[in-house]
C-alpha cells in the first residue's frame, strides 16, 4: 500500500456505506459511546441518496421497537402502516385441494409488521444522524484499499490514510470491503426478478397483506396508506422469470394494471398503477464469514436472501443491534470495539441467524416453485392442515422466530437504549 507523508488519521469505528444498513449501524452503535465515522460515496448532504428507491420494508415488531427507540420512525414523513393480518394462498391456476389457505393475525400486543417506504426511512435515518455528536458523516468518500495492521485496520480513502479499531462493511451485495478481506461467498442466481411499485385500488386493503404463490414466484401485496387523491394504496412485489419480468415492466400502465388485476383475482377491486415498475434481479448470497480481525460484515454485504418472507432488512437491523450490544459490553469492561469478544460473538450469532433464514426462504421458494402435480396437491393440503389444525401457540412460535431470529434479542430490539 502506498503511504502518504502524513500520519494516518486514527478513529474508533468506520462504517463504509451510507444506505439503510450503514445508517442503522451508525445509530445503533452511537449509543455505545463510540466515535463513529460513516463514509458515503454520494455527495447529497440532505440524505436523499435513496429517494428514487421504490421499495417498501415490512418492519417486524422487534424492528419497529428498535427504530422507535432510536427516534427514526418519529422522523419519517409518513406514519408506518400496520399489517394486522396476512393471507397466504396459491394462484388460481395452480391445481390444489380445497381449503388450502394460511392466515396469520397480529397478537393483542400489536401488528404482525409495519410498512414503511425505503426512501422515507433513509431520509429519517439521515435526519436523526445529523443531530448525534459522535456520528460524523463524510460525503464523496471511496475506500480504495484496506490492510490489517497491528494497530488496527488501515484504509485508503480518497488518497487519505485512516486507521480504525473496527471497520463495519455496509457497502452492499457487491461489497468492496468484503473483497479486500478475501471473504468467500456462497451464491446462487434464482433466474428471477422482482417487479416493485405502488398501486391504487378501489376496495380497502383493511391492513391485510396478501401473498400469492405461483409456479414462477410469489406475488405479495402490502398495505400502505392513501395517496393525495384519497385512494387506497398498496405496494406489490411480483416475482417472475427474469425475461417475463422485463417484458411485464415494458407494458403500458393500463396493460400492466390489467395483468396485475388478473393475478389478484379482483381481491382489491379496480386497480391502477401510475409508475413503471422497477425490476430487481434475485439471487441468494451468503458470506462464509461475517467477521475478521478489526472488521465485520453487516446487511447485504453479509447476506442477501429471497424476498418472499420480507426479512431482508429485519436481518440487517438484527445485525446492527447485535453488534452494538457486543461493542457496548466490551467498552463497559474497558475493552476496545475490535476485541475478539465483539467480532467472534457477532460472527457466532449473526451467521447462524442469517443462514437459518436463508435456508427457510430458499426452501419455501423451492417448495412453492414446483409444478409437479402430486407435490402441488400435497403442498396445498399442507397449507390447509397448518391453517386449520396447527395450535395457535405453534403459529405464534413461528411469528416469534421471524421477528427475533435464532437468539435472544439484544437491547435495541427489545426497545431499550444503552445505559452506561
Amino acid at each position: 500500500m502506498q503511504m502518504s507523508s502524513l500520519s494516518p488519521e486514527t478513529c474508533e469505528i468506520v462504517i463504509v456505506g451510507a444506505g439503510l444498513a450503514g445508517y442503522a449501524a451508525a445509530l445503533a452503535l452511537s449509543g455505545t459511546g463510540a466515535d463513529i465515522i460513516m463514509l458515503d460515496r454520494g455527495t447529497d448532504k440532505a440524505g436523499n441518496a435513496s429517494h428514487s428507491d421504490p421499495r417498501t420494508t415490512a418492519l417486524s415488531p422487534s424492528s419497529f421497537k428498535m427504530l422507535s427507540c432510536l427516534d427514526v420512525l418519529s422522523a419519517c414523513r409518513e406514519t408506518p402502516t400496520p399489517i394486522s393480518a396476512m393471507k397466504i394462498t396459491e394462484a388460481v391456476s395452480v391445481p390444489k385441494w380445497p381449503g388450502g389457505l394460511l392466515n396469520f393475525e397480529g397478537t393483542d400486543d400489536g401488528a404482525l409488521a409495519y410498512m414503511v417506504r425505503n426512501h422515507d426511512l433513509h431520509a429519517a435515518f439521515a435526519k436523526v444522524s445529523r443531530n448525534i455528536p459522535n456520528i460524523s458523516i463524510r460525503q464523496g468518500q471511496t475506500v480504495t484499499d484496506m490492510e490489517q495492521t497491528p494497530n488496527g485496520m488501515q484504509l485508503t480513502v480518497n488518497n487519505h490514510q485512516m486507521i480504525c479499531d473496527l471497520v463495519v462493511a455496509c457497502d452492499g451485495r457487491q461489497s468492496l470491503v468484503r473483497d479486500f478481506l478475501g471473504t468467500r461467498v456462497i451464491q446462487r442466481d434464482y433466474h428471477r426478478a422482482a417487479l416493485v411499485a405502488d398501486f391504487s385500488h378501489s376496495l380497502p386493503h383493511e391492513n391485510i397483506a396478501r401473498q400469492i404463490f405461483k409456479t414462477d414466484g410469489p406475488l405479495a401485496c402490502l398495505p400502505l396508506g392513501r395517496n393525495p387523491n384519497g385512494d387506497h394504496v398498496s405496494s406489490f412485489v411480483w416475482v417472475e422469470k427474469t425475461k417475463r419480468a422485463q417484458n411485464l415492466s415494458a407494458l403500458s400502465s393500463e396493460r400492466f394494471s390489467y395483468a396485475l388485476s388478473e393475478q389478484l383475482d379482483g381481491a382489491l377491486g379496480d386497480i391502477e398503477i401510475s409508475d413503471t415498475p422497477h425490476c430487481f434481479p434475485l439471487a441468494l448470497m451468503l458470506a462464509e464469514n461475517y467477521a475478521a480481525p478489526h472488521a465485520v460484515l453487516l446487511g447485504d454485504a453479509a447476506h442477501v436472501i429471497h424476498p418472499l418472507a420480507g426479512q431482508g432488512f429485519n436481518l440487517t437491523l438484527r445485525d446492527a443491534a447485535t453488534l452494538a450490544d457486543n461493542v457496548f459490553e466490551a467498552k463497559m469492561v474497558g475493552l476496545k470495539a475490535c476485541d475478539m469478544s465483539v467480532t467472534a460473538g457477532y460472527q457466532l450469532s449473526r451467521r447462524a441467524d442469517a443462514f437459518a433464514m436463508a435456508g427457510l426462504t430458499d426452501g419455501l421458494n423451492t417448495m412453492f416453485g414446483t409444478s409437479f402435480l402430486p407435490l402441488s396437491w400435497l403442498r396445498h393440503a399442507g397449507l390447509a392442515l397448518v391453517n386449520n389444525a396447527l395450535p395457535s401457540q405453534a403459529k405464534l412460535a413461528g411469528q416469534k422466530y421471524a421477528d427475533r431470529g435464532t437468539t435472544a434479542p439484544p437491547r435495541l430490539l427489545r426497545g431499550h437504549k444503552f445505559n452506561g
